[in-house]
């Protein structure tokens, strides 16, 4: 027996207005978390990184709803190394912090480039991706930056500083003002990040 059109349609829309209801609120708190995480990072606080794992887990299931689905793995990305890092401080944050030598900046770079082009031809084959370019751009773009941002190597502000000027742009066109907010402040935060404006 097939279901009546009318009724898949109607299904759809109530089930899209259930999660743009808690969206309402989750988009805002997920915000709130994660820059917390950002400003107790640069403050070597070491309890950031749960923040970190709880904002994540909220954007998971926002940017998964909303057909982002690199970012939703890229948030899926993120909770995994929060854990990472709450082992990696459980001692004492680096100090002095490494430095990366030019050359592993370039090969870090040339392999995130090419994943780029990989995950872009798999999002527009799966053709449900909203953005699919940028999409896969923001998530190669953090995978790497959050690397280099767990090996307490202080250029990652750099790589941020791009890939949240990008973030802006896909997160306003999907209409998420909280999280267009959110990058708007961690590109401030990864500029002062890199220049250290106020020590």
């Amino acid at each position: 027996m097939q279901r009546d059109p009318a009724f898949r349609v109607s299904s759809k829309q109530s089930s899209e207005n259930g999660w743009k209801a808690w969206h309402r609120w989750g988009e805002p708190v997920a915000a709130v978390l994660n820059l917390t995480y950002t400003i107790g990072y640069m403050n070597a606080a070491s309890w950031s990184f749960l923040v970190a794992a709880l904002g994540s887990t909220l954007y998971l299931v926002i940017c998964w709803q909303r057909q982002m689905l690199a970012e939703s793995f890229l948030w899926l990305y993120y909770i995994g190394m929060a854990c990472v890092g709450m082992v990696a401080v459980e001692e004492a944050w680096p100090d002095p912090l490494p430095v990366a030598h030019w050359q592993e900046h370039v090969l870090s770079i040339a392999c995130a480039l090419f994943l780029w082009g990989i995950a872009t031809t798999i999002l527009k084959r799966r053709g449900r991706a909203w953005r699919p370019g940028l999409d896969a751009f923001t998530t190669v773009g953090s995978l790497l930056a959050t690397y280099w941002m767990l090996q307490f190597v202080h250029a990652n502000w750099l790589y941020w500083m791009v890939v949240n000027s990008a973030a802006i742009v896909l997160y306003s066109s999907r209409k998420m003002r909280w999280t267009v907010g959110l990058f708007v402040l961690y590109t401030l935060l990864a500029i002062e990040g890199w220049f250290d404006f106020f020590p």
